[in-house]
């Protein structure tokens, strides 16, 4: 891959402009020759990759190559994902291409295989567009890249280059997880769809494990259909158009302060759908839940990191930041019973909020504001982070813009309820017609 030149002082209204001619371009490539569809990302890569920066690894050559060969194949044989550019978070092994878990102890890593997802996503005729920027196992120590609508601002966590390169307009989708935030921060502050299925809907064979029983594929995209299409590949079944009870609004039980443009994106979408699904009362969450989920969540997550990566902190400890260091060695302190005791409660709280839910939707905010600056962080986890502890599927959608920066609400069902979740969010992506400035 080229050595992109580090982020120039492009003006956040310069940025926001490269973004809509990039997202223009993908649209403009439908029903066009993969190769021809390879060009054009690779132009788009040249235009928006130096200051966005959200690929690690991408080689143009193969990319010919691959193109070249779908090309060959008679339109009869063609699979569903045909010429698709797909990329992937460099967590997930894909074969030749640089995947270090956003690691330096790991940064020359370069797999020989590739993870199921990215097997399912090929045998489908899609083409891997390269592999995008992940933050230290998945976790801390933001990389390089930048929100593309603004280079000073963050794209968020983890799934940074992913929902970056989306929302960029470099690609139509991208490959992501979340294991506490990673998927619905990311893609709301970058302006892209971000949905986070039902925990182990989809397989994570070949992909970095963070803290197993928290971990989540996710799916980033330009607009739910897309993601709809991606999940029919992934889970290997149809995912179709699903009844909904009704839509509540759900009450922040979180202490972060939420900007009030948040919850007017909220009320926006809710009129945007009120047409189509009848609204109940809104709903708070028990005190039961809204008093430990973030304690449980930690728990979990260091006994999965100690067991995931004790050995790297015990080879090369030193080149761990603080967070990751400290996470592991939180997890070697834990005895069994305390594992025990906090798997169990998160599942007796999973099957309470599913009870809660029942056939309905709920509408919160995806973020507690818009990107933070660069220096201020990627953003509060707390919006969501529940759905991340107790496996409830989850998306964001762009609804507006807030102080030029997207403003993304997110939608939540009961688990194994994906299709109606995903019916909503269609629904409310028809009618913001996608979000305006």
């Amino acid at each position: 891959m080229k050595n992109w030149p580090k982020p120039s002082s492009l003006k956040a209204e310069k940025a926001r402009s490269l973004t809509r001619a990039g997202e223009a371009l993908v649209k403009d490539t439908s029903g066009t020759s993969c190769r021809t569809a390879v060009e054009a990302f690779l132009q788009r890569l040249d235009d928006r990759e130096p200051t966005v920066r959200a690929f690690i690894d991408v080689q143009p050559e193969r990319l010919r190559r691959e193109a070249d060969c779908l090309d060959r194949i008679g339109p009869e044989k063609r699979q569903s994902l045909f010429g698709m550019l797909v990329a992937v978070k460099e967590i997930f092994d894909v074969s030749g291409y640089r995947c270090s878990w956003g690691t330096e102890i790991h940064r020359d890593r370069i797999p020989h295989t590739d993870a199921l997802a990215v097997r399912r996503l090929k045998a489908a005729d899609a083409l891997i567009a390269g592999t995008t920027v992940s933050t230290e196992y998945a976790l801390a120590r933001p990389g390089p890249t930048t929100n593309p609508h603004d280079p000073g601002r963050t794209p968020g966590a983890s799934s940074q280059g992913s929902a970056a390169a989306v929302g960029a307009g470099i690609t139509d989708v991208a490959i992501g997880s979340q294991t506490i935030g990673s998927v619905i921060r990311p893609a709301a502050y970058c302006g892209s769809v971000g949905f986070k299925p039902t925990w182990n809907l989809c397989s994570l064979s070949g992909v970095m494990p963070l803290s197993p029983t928290l971990d989540h594929i996710g799916l980033i995209a330009r607009d739910p259909a897309l993601v709809r299409r991606l999940l029919t590949v992934l889970t290997d079944r149809p995912v179709a158009p699903a009844p909904v009870g009704k839509l509540r609004q759900l009450r922040s039980w979180f202490s972060d302060p939420i900007d009030p443009a948040m919850i007017d994106a909220c009320n926006k979408a809710a009129s945007l759908l009120s047409a189509d699904y009848a609204q109940a009362e809104d709903l708070s969450l028990p005190d039961n839940i809204a008093s430990q989920e973030e304690q449980l969540l930690e728990i979990i997550l260091a006994a999965g990191m100690s067991r995931s990566h004790g050995t790297d902190f015990d080879r090369s400890g030193d080149l761990m930041s603080e967070r990751v260091a400290g996470l592991i060695g939180k997890g070697r302190d834990l005895n069994s019973t305390d594992l025990d005791q906090a798997l169990s409660l998160r599942s007796q709280i999973a099957a309470q909020i599913d009870d809660l839910i029942g056939d309905d939707v709920l509408i919160m905010p995806a973020t507690t504001g818009i990107a933070p600056l660069l220096s201020d962080g990627t953003g509060s986890r707390s919006p969501q982070r529940l759905w991340s502890l107790t496996g409830q599927p989850a998306i964001t959608v762009p609804v507006s813009y807030h102080q030029g920066l997207p403003v993304g609400v997110q939608l939540i069902a009961a688990r194994q309820h994906d299709d109606a979740l995903l019916t909503v969010a269609e629904r409310l992506y028809q009618a913001t017609a996608g979000p305006k400035d």
